[in-house]
């Protein structure tokens, strides 16, 4: 395997001493440990080979890999998370969280200042959030099957597609011919301010991984007005206060790349189309 290669994987990470599984591309393993997710999308995963996707000791491992055959690693905190720093406890006023409209408790996850975070306790007017990553300071004992080696283009702006936006939901309909690839938008996405970000990464990872290929993103509009929240006044966007998290910060298996600073418009009643070469 070379950097830049496009694999497919399954895979399962266990955490600490107990080796207790967090995450795994297997529905029934899911199932079995009490960890399965209706929004998770099981099935092999799409991993660009040096992309810096996941951890180095497994991407280095990557280089060896062979079809069919299990790869069992095992990554100390330093090669992993890294160790639980002090420092990244922190001590809010309860202020903070109603104007968020978080009414938070012990175990919570949140997303607070642009900082996702687990409260450690609430007291009166004061809020102890623990910044670390959940598996810092843990051993991580991860293993892999290599399943396939993606080379047609059209798969592999499936699998980038994949990566930049991991909603389960959400069917994009992806054409080929010679070297021209079109990427129709699924209806539900169109509005998603999460997919319009994720566009934007999209583009420039196809030009760094496709060059040569031209790609045309189509959206079709439909007269009348964009849809809105539901209950927003009129003229108003979202909910006041309502702060949407980026995509995690973690690597567990995949973690998506930089946004690109690539814009498209649209129009009412007509096709917007981004390309890009």
């Amino acid at each position: 395997m070379n950097s830049g290669d496009f694999i497919k994987i399954d895979y399962s990470m266990r955490v600490g001493d107990d080796k207790k599984l967090v995450s795994t591309s297997n529905e029934q393993l899911a199932k079995d440990n009490s960890i399965f997710s209706e929004n998770t999308k099981y099935g092999p995963i799409a991993v660009i080979v040096g992309a810096d996707q996941v951890f180095k000791k497994i991407d280095d491992s990557f280089q060896a890999a062979e079809v069919d055959k299990e790869v069992e690693l095992t990554l100390t905190p330093d090669e992993a998370y890294g160790a639980r720093d002090p420092k990244n406890i922190k001590v809010h006023s309860y202020i903070e969280f109603k104007r968020q409209n978080i009414d938070p408790v012990p175990g919570q996850e949140i997303y607070l200042n642009h900082r996702r975070g687990k409260v450690l306790s609430v007291t009166p007017g004061r809020v102890l959030v623990d910044y670390n990553p959940p598996h810092a300071g843990k051993t991580i004992l991860y293993s892999y099957t290599l399943r396939s080696i993606i080379s047609d283009p059209k798969e592999k702006v499936e699998a980038l597609i994949e990566m930049n936006y991991p909603v389960s939901e959400a069917v994009f309909t992806v054409t080929s011919e010679g070297e021209a690839i079109k990427i129709e938008v699924p209806e539900a996405s169109k509005f998603d301010p999460v997919w319009m970000e994720a566009k934007f990464r999209l583009v420039n990872d196809i030009r760094k991984y496709l060059p040569g290929f031209t790609i045309s993103i189509v959206e079709n509009y439909t007269p009348g007005e964009a849809p809105k929240p539901e209950g927003a006044p009129e003229g108003e966007a979202k909910t006041e206060g309502e702060e949407k998290p980026p995509e995690t910060e973690e690597k567990t298996p995949i973690e998506s790349p930089q946004a690109s600073n690539e814009q498209g418009e649209a129009q009412d009643g007509q096709s917007s189309e981004t390309k890009a070469q």
